[in-house]
């Protein structure tokens, strides 16, 4: 899939429910800065996923911050628990170990890296979203989510790490 040319202005304004989307691995993906905008400096996602939608423990060759804008999310870092409902910042370094999964109905949140490649994983691995019904969402991808990790430096290192039914479907 092909990157789309960023434009390179002033500022950049992107309205609701707006951005290049996505699916990736059963989540929905609305591209709200590409890092290409900002010459990679940082790029900015908004995701929505459902209960039990869970990443397999990775690192990023990012730091990543999310800011949860609805629901709750159980973040495994570095071998620790956080629960994080809305208004909650969590900040992860580059290279630290992490994953986590949604245990609300529904979850929305942002996502920023820096720098701002993540943006290139996420289309590597997704593929375009024309809807947001998430019961027709396509099945995750693990072999194309797997590839995708590797160009982009994502290293997928094992399942999630949450016990019990919360897990539904483990993305990279």
């Amino acid at each position: 899939m092909s990157e789309p040319t960023a434009t390179k202005t002033a500022f950049h304004d992107v309205a609701p429910l707006q951005g290049e989307a996505l699916w990736f691995n059963g989540a929905r993906q609305d591209v709200k800065l590409p890092g290409a905008w900002s010459d990679d400096a940082v790029s900015l996602v908004e995701v929505e996923s459902t209960r039990g939608r869970a990443t397999g423990l990775h690192t990023d060759p990012s730091h990543e911050t999310f800011y949860i804008l609805e629901g709750e999310l159980l973040f495994h870092v570095a071998g620790e628990e956080v629960r994080a409902g809305a208004g909650r910042t969590i900040a992860i370094r580059m290279g630290v170990p992490h994953a986590f999964v949604i245990l609300s109905d529904r979850a929305r949140f942002f996502v920023v890296n820096a720098p701002g490649t993540q943006d290139r994983f996420f289309r590597a691995g997704g593929e375009p979203a024309r809807h947001r019904d998430f019961d027709a969402a396509p099945a995750p991808d693990h072999e194309r989510t797997a590839s995708a990790a590797q160009e982009y430096g994502v290293e997928l290192l094992g399942p999630p790490p949450f016990a019990g039914d919360a897990v539904r479907a483990v993305s990279g």
